[in-house]
Order: structure tokens, then sequence, then C-alpha cells
């Protein structure tokens, strides 16, 4: 992880805490301050990222569909970053269940993705909630 990186991304989401500047001079291990969504920047250099966005749009099964729908997004976090980890990504199936709603059956399924340092160490869990109309 990079602290230039760290601050493009604060700046992009309007966060303007000065620690990300401060920590442009930060060393190898030095333990980083990063905006709670950071980790989804990080699948912009992913690229068996399924939601990485690429242009132009080359790939019909990338940036999502028309008939599923994201509906939550939930992070746990275990440990801090620090300059110069290398994050190490791994996505899997979570849960799934259906609710009866106003227009028919909803049909949910969670994304779980742990992002891990160099050390094997869990650094944060995202939890990602679909839901699809129906069918299926």
């Amino acid at each position: 992880m990079e602290p230039g990186h760290v601050l493009l991304f604060a700046r992009s989401v309007g966060d303007v805490d000065p620690c990300y500047e401060a920590q442009l001079s930060a060393k190898a291990g030095d333990a980083l301050c990063a905006p709670t969504t950071f980790v989804r920047a990080l699948e912009h250099f992913d690229p068996a990222s399924t939601t990485r966005p690429t242009l132009p749009r080359q790939d019909p099964n990338r940036g999502g569909s028309r008939d599923i729908v994201h509906a939550e997004q939930h992070f746990e976090y275990f440990a801090s970053f620090c300059g110069g980890d290398r994050v190490v990504v791994e996505s899997f199936p979570g849960d799934s269940w259906t609710k009866d709603g106003r227009s028919g059956v909803l049909h949910f399924t969670e994304t779980v993705t742990e992002y891990r340092n160099q050390q094997g160490d869990l650094i944060v869990r995202a939890r990602k909630v679909s839901v699809r109309m129906g069918g299926h």
C-alpha cells in the first residue's frame, strides 16, 4: 500500500483529514490511516475482479448486470494497513436467502472478500449483498 494512493483516494471521496498528506513521508512498515472504504479502490488493481472498471467496455460479464442490484455493503476492520503492505484479496460466496417482496420473491446472495497482508494477517473482511427479483 502506497501513501500517495491513499491520499488520492481520500481526496476523491472528499475526505480532507490532514493525516493523509502527513503520511506521505511514511516509511515501509509504518501504520497508515486510510478512509474506511479504501479497500474498494484495490479492485482497480485486480485483473480478476468482475467489478473492475474497464474502458472501453469489452466484457459483458464485468460491471454487473441488469437483473442484479447491489443491496448492502458491510466492512469489518481487524488491523491497520501499513506502508509497503502487499495486500492479498480473496473473494468467496457467503450466505444466500430469499424473502417475499411486493413484486415477488427476492433472492439475496452474499459475497465475502477478505484482505490480508503479506504475512496472511486478516486486515479487512467485506460482505457485499446483491439482490435479484424472481426466477432462477
